[in-house]
């Protein structure tokens, strides 16, 4: 039975219109939303502050799927938040002139209200970027949509994390937090699928571009998310849950669309203060409901992925991290039997190392980072250095190179080497 039956969503709803105040009922009914009273209690005009940004990147090598333009943005962001007596609001939004699809696009970031239930509950409702883990790049038991186009083309590190509608409850209690997030309409990762980005394609048996780009079937159901957390001295513990789908189209339709099947996890994770630097720990198992036995090439099979990071100061302003993370699959003897192209498959154990550098100088006005991932498994990767720098507190530019690799074209980042690309980003804040 779905987590997210009937009851459940009756649950979640029914805080905010039966415990108030973010609907208040008096003898006469539902009151503010219908009066005045709600635009005499708005105070003042809403502040606005914001950026405009203009970016551009270009791919280091012809490819024969794209131009060589990979990044062409003017961006325009407006940002407005405030509170009536009754809830708070916060609203995001971007206006996009993409270069590279020759279009326009308005892009609301967070567009939503938010207010206190009693003395231990907090609600949020609206389009909204959530997060949560302990990993740097690498997602175990976040599975809040992502936006992997926008991270391997340039843009600001803000847009790796996409925006969804949800309702999300916070409650604080003495022995422990907890944070359940509800999607009433499945969210996907914004992910490569030829259009801007070249990818390996099973189907065809080939890396395809714009011509070949697809659209995958998406599912027409909910997800749940939960979080339970606490602090104990200074180490943080906490306990994940999630059912709904795999963030990715990594599944096959009877009728052969790339499709998106269904996923329950639950993972754990912990951080702590470890010598000189900090310590993370997290694991999860993605169990595979579309395919219990793991005999269907169609479907993903069911997972346990670990991982372990420190991070740690090396020398006066240079902060250094090292990632380990394993998937290992279960039922891949019966994966490899039943799949047509067995070569294709992924190790049983797939591991990846990760591992980052960040230098700031003394005014920390100049940044230098570099980020790498490896896969030994795999034997791919891809590594991301970038130089920040900081002209004054409106005005700063960013700059940085996507580099790929990979023996294999149908490994995850072997299918990206065409897509080798350099990026700059001015932005003025204000």
């Amino acid at each position: 039975m779905r987590w997210t039956s009937l009851a459940i969503r009756s649950l979640l709803v029914s805080p905010l219109l039966l415990s108030g105040p973010l609907l208040a009922q008096t003898d006469d009914g539902w009151d503010d939303w219908e009066t005045g009273d709600w635009e005499e209690e708005a105070g003042p005009a809403f502040p606005l502050y914001g950026f405009i940004e203009l970016g551009a990147g270009s791919r280091l090598d012809s490819s024969p799927h794209h131009d060589r333009l990979s990044l062409g943005e003017a961006r325009a962001r407006l940002e407005t938040d405030g509170s009536t007596s009754r809830f708070q609001y916060t609203v995001k939004g971007d206006l996009v002139y993409d270069e590279v699809l020759g279009e326009w696009d308005a892009q609301a970031r967070e567009l939503t209200v938010s207010n206190g239930i009693g003395d231990h509950l907090d609600a949020k409702l609206g389009r909204q970027v959530m997060t949560w883990g302990t990993g740097d790049y690498v997602f175990l038991n976040d599975l809040f949509a992502k936006d992997w186009q926008a991270f391997f083309i340039g843009r600001d590190d803000e847009y790796l994390k996409a925006p969804q509608d949800a309702l999300r409850l916070s409650g604080y209690f003495d022995r422990a937090n907890i944070e359940l997030a509800w999607t009433p309409e499945f969210e996907p990762d914004v992910y490569p699928r030829g259009e801007r980005l070249s990818v390996f394609n099973p189907m065809e048996d080939q890396i395809i571009g714009e011509a070949q780009a697809f659209v995958a079937d998406t599912p027409d159901d909910d997800e749940l998310a939960l979080r339970v957390y606490r602090n104990i001295g200074s180490t943080e513990w906490a306990l994940y849950g999630y059912d709904g789908f795999h963030k990715s189209p990594t599944a096959l339709s009877s009728d052969g669309q790339p499709t998106f099947s269904r996923l329950r996890a639950l993972g754990g994770s912990v951080r702590l203060p470890l010598g000189p630097g900090l310590f993370n720990a997290e694991v999860s198992h993605h169990d595979s409901l579309d395919d219990p036995s793991g005999t269907d090439p169609r479907t993903p099979n069911s997972q346990w992925r670990a991982l372990v990071g420190y991070e740690k100061e090396l020398l006066t302003r240079l902060t250094g991290s090292l990632q380990l993370y394993l998937e290992h699959t279960q039922d891949h003897d019966e994966l490899v039997l039943n799949s047509p192209n067995p070569e294709w498959e992924a190790e049983q154990n797939r591991t990846l190392v990760t591992t980052r550098l960040t230098w700031r100088d003394a005014r920390d006005t100049m940044t230098l980072s570099l980020f790498a991932f490896y896969s030994p498994s795999d034997e791919d990767g891809h590594v991301r250095p970038r130089f920040d720098y900081r002209f004054d507190d409106n005005l700063s530019l960013s700059t940085g190179f996507n580099l790929f690799f990979g023996e294999e074209t149908h490994s995850f980042f072997g299918q990206f080497e065409d897509n080798n690309n350099a990026y700059a980003r001015i932005r003025y804040a204000f």
